[in-house]
């Protein structure tokens, strides 16, 4: 099954015959001519030039991906703790090579979209390939808006002396966002439902599900950033409308295995995979299992991260009563009866520390939601040649997006919340083979399990309960794939990631030297002392006590209100101003 990737990789060789080649211009010298339009093989290379820009997976070779770690969008949240901190952007970039303030991609969207627009194409196969454009460049404005905010928007081809619409000012986000809706209704409505092999190629259901993603990101967004109601309601209605055409189609279903959506070698025929991309050894391998399997990890779970955890009757740990929490003083007992999907991101083996284990943890926690233990001793999952195949869009996201948009929109008032928007998402990926937690009651403003109403002492008091474990329930279900940025910062919560206001970044396992020495020592072959560990920092004095990765508060990250926003580069507002334009930085830069 894994050989279908080069149905992606080497499609121009399998389309083209050897006369093609003979007579045809050299690949690195393609002329734009029309005829070249008129063929939908010819399309279908261009466009897949644009998958690894936009569905890169865990990207190749030593390329980080945004899931895990080590990248800004994976590193700027509370999920890790860190060994040294990653902070916030500084200041303002002194040029675009340096920036994501990059209209390239954009202009060889439009370029396809034009160029199949005066195609001699049909009209189904001129729809779908201008579907597929329109939805690859609304990816990509949704990833601008995100970012910048207001940008100037451009939906045709430019020359290089068309200085007007060049160099035309940012237009406010609500404008750009419309037309990114407009975009993906098009899209949704006219790609095809199947071409190619599924999971491997853009359809309409890959549309629908990133449309549900963009939709709610800007929903919230409006909500809690730009406090436009309207705007907010808009936008959350089509997420939810979004998400709930796939979950209408009945054709997705939750895989049995929630570790198997990480680790598996083929995820062809995977019913929760939307969209992946596929590895092969020797074609395209990457590396991020080798970062959780053969590397120390100087970035690994939080204290915040584990303690967002339920345990296995549904209640979150600190909640008063919870008798089934064992307390966080031994890992063994912090482990225990704890959601299973935690089990699947932290390895249960013992704490790994600097000083008793080679491949350590600076949290103590070491995280392994990438590794397959099959592939922990080959080649297929060591250095850069690992072979997993990466979850690009899950059927679970879609039902987080869902219940997610309803819940706000009623928050809104624009929707009624029942049971039965509970018992098709949250308590779907409840019942999940591996998974098996107890599934919630709503009751009013509240929601509880197996009669006792749930109420985290850790709720920030500006979210309502509902809200909360919704939020608890994706950050759980969804951990490390490289969605959490973005989620609190269209939430407006990017304080969780400051390490001064929320401290439990900066924390990990709680740590009693002399018990674990004991342990270790009953358990391993080569003994250690107590003063194997003594470069481990707790957060009191003695011998037990929290570890604490960064002590000196100087190397905390922190963040300024004007981090929601990336900085646009100096040289473009210089260059507009050269041209007798204005282009306005970013708030606080």
């Amino acid at each position: 099954m894994k050989t279908k990737i080069l149905t992606i990789a080497l499609l121009s060789l399998a389309l083209t015959s050897c006369d093609d080649y003979l007579t045809r211009d050299p690949m690195d010298t393609v002329t734009d001519k029309q005829e070249f339009w008129n063929s939908e093989s010819n399309i279908r290379s261009s466009v897949y030039d644009l998958y690894t820009t936009y569905f890169p997976g865990y990207r190749s070779s030593w390329e980080r991906a945004d899931f895990y770690s080590q990248t800004n969008v994976a590193d700027w949240t509370d999920d890790n703790a860190q060994q040294q901190a990653t902070f916030f952007t500084k200041v303002a970039p002194t040029t675009a090579a340096s920036s994501s303030w990059n209209f390239d991609d954009l202009r060889t969207i439009n370029l396809i979209i034009n160029r199949v627009e005066n195609s001699a194409l049909g009209d189904e196969p001129k729809n779908h390939w201008l579907g597929v454009g329109r939805f690859l460049r609304a990816m990509e404005y949704a990833k601008l808006v995100s970012r910048f905010g207001d940008v100037p928007y451009f939906d045709e081809v430019l020359g290089n002396t068309d200085y007007d619409k060049l160099y035309k000012p940012r237009e406010p986000r609500t404008t750009i966002m419309d037309n990114v809706l407009a975009d993906l209704q098009f899209a949704t409505q006219n790609i095809r439902i199947a071409d190619g092999t599924a999971g491997l190629v853009i359809n309409r259901d890959v549309a629908k599900a990133f449309a549900s993603r963009i939709m709610l990101f800007e929903g919230t967004w409006q909500k809690y950033r730009a406090k436009n109601t309207d705007y907010a309601k808009k936008y959350l209605q089509a997420a939810k409308d979004f998400a709930q055409a796939i979950m209408d189609e009945n054709k997705y279903s939750l895989c049995a295995d929630y570790k198997a959506l990480t680790t598996s070698v083929d995820l062809a025929g995977n019913p929760e995979i939307i969209m992946y991309r596929s590895y092969i050894d020797g074609i395209v391998t990457h590396s991020l299992m080798a970062f959780q399997n053969t590397e120390a990890e100087i970035d690994s779970p939080s204290r915040s991260f584990v303690n967002a955890f339920l345990t296995k009757n549904g209640l979150p740990v600190h909640q008063q009563g919870n008798t089934m929490y064992k307390g966080d003083k031994w890992f063994f007992d912090e482990m225990a009866d704890r959601d299973p999907r935690l089990l699947a991101n932290v390895d249960q083996t013992g704490l790994r520390l600097v000083g008793a284990a080679d491949v350590w943890a600076i949290s103590g926690y070491f995280a392994n939601r990438f590794v397959n233990p099959d592939l922990i001793d080959s080649p297929g999952g060591k250095s850069n040649t690992c072979i997993t195949d990466a979850p690009v869009m899950k059927y679970n996201e879609v039902l987080m997006n869902y219940i997610e948009a309803a819940a706000e929109l009623a928050e809104l008032g624009a929707y009624t919340l029942t049971q039965a928007d509970f018992d098709k998402t949250i308590n779907t990926l409840r019942d999940r083979t591996s998974t098996q937690m107890p599934h919630v009651q709503l009751a009013g403003g509240s929601l509880s399990v197996n009669g006792t109403v749930i109420n985290d002492p850790d709720r920030d008091a500006d979210v309502p309960a509902v809200l909360w474990e919704i939020r608890r329930e994706r950050r759980t279900e969804l951990a490390y794939e490289g969605i959490r940025f973005n989620d609190i910062r269209r939430w407006g919560k990017l304080q969780y990631a400051d390490m001064k206001l929320n401290p439990d970044i900066n924390r990990g396992a709680w740590l009693d030297k002399p018990r674990f020495v004991a342990w270790y020592n009953a358990s391993h072959g080569k003994p250690i002392t107590v003063d194997a560990l003594k470069s481990i920092t707790l957060d009191r004095a003695g011998d037990a006590g929290y570890i604490v990765p960064i002590t000196d508060q100087a190397l905390l990250r922190t963040y300024a209100e004007k981090d929601y926003l990336y900085p646009l580069p100096e040289d473009q507002l210089t260059l507009y101003k050269s041209r007798g334009y204005t282009l306005e930085q970013n708030p606080g830069w």
